[in-house]
């Protein structure tokens, strides 16, 4: 978070000096975003399912600790030069933003291979097994996706596109984050979480993520874009919000 909170503090010299109109003020901005969600965000999530891990008592040894921590926070400080890509830079940044995404890919490779053996479904709800699939899907397909723009060609098909950026973040912000944290509020008992409204708001999420990407997949591959498409997203967008609504409302009554 402290190391994010440089791309604001930045951003008062670069409009004094340079302006808002140059390229170093949305680098500023995105070197923010990308420390938050793919930083303290992500590292947040982590340590819980450490502590989860630990309830379980399973526990990483000082080595592989270490390798998990360093290719992480190397991966999540490389796969910032994927931000830059829209600047069309040389190849090395691509290479590095690659590098990140892999980096991370190896981390929580290794974390699953390590934990998954010894980790005990015993202790956890159908709800929480169910959280946890899903959490671990989208955070795998979150950094596939960081891969994938990595290479020149699909790096300026997402720049070019900003429905395909959009729903990368809703991916990163609704799914992995959102509903990692349902995982471990309901772990820890913070939250009382009906699967029926979990279940209401995975249909919103998934429904809404399938027309964000359909719509800039469209643009990209000219696809037709049907009739009803903005009132689908709407109702797709209702459902999370009724859902949210749902889980306020039962607890406020616990």
């Amino acid at each position: 978070m402290v190391i994010s909170s440089i791309g604001p503090w930045a951003l008062g010299g670069i409009m004094n000096t340079l302006g808002a109109e140059s390229v170093w003020y949305r680098m500023a901005i995105y070197f923010y975003l990308h420390f938050q969600y793919n930083g303290w965000m992500i590292l947040a999530l982590t340590a819980l399912a450490f502590l989860m891990l630990e309830r379980h008592k399973i526990n990483l040894s000082k080595a592989q600790f270490k390798k998990f921590f360093l290719c992480l926070n190397m991966g999540i400080v490389l796969s910032f030069f994927l931000s830059t890509l829209w600047v069309e830079p040389p190849l090395f940044f691509y290479f590095l933003g690659g590098m990140g995404a892999i980096l991370q890919l190896f981390a929580f490779g290794y974390l699953i291979l390590l934990a998954s053996p010894q980790i005990s479904t015993k202790g956890l709800s159908t709800l929480q097994r169910k959280l946890l699939k899903w959490s671990v899907v989208l955070l795998i397909t979150k950094i596939l996706l960081q891969l994938l723009t990595s290479l020149p060609y699909f790096a300026k098909v997402a720049a070019s596109y900003l429905d395909l950026t959009i729903g990368y973040l809703h991916l990163t912000f609704l799914g992995v984050v959102s509903i990692g944290l349902f995982l471990f509020l309901d772990y820890f008992g913070l939250l009382k979480l009906p699967r029926n409204v979990i279940g209401l708001y995975l249909t919103g999420f998934v429904g809404t993520e399938t027309l964000i990407f359909y719509k800039g997949v469209a643009a990209w591959q000219s696809w037709p874009f049907f009739d009803g498409y903005y009132e689908a997203l709407a109702i797709g967008s209702l459902l999370i919000v009724i859902s949210l609504l749902a889980k306020l409302a039962l607890n406020l009554k616990k």
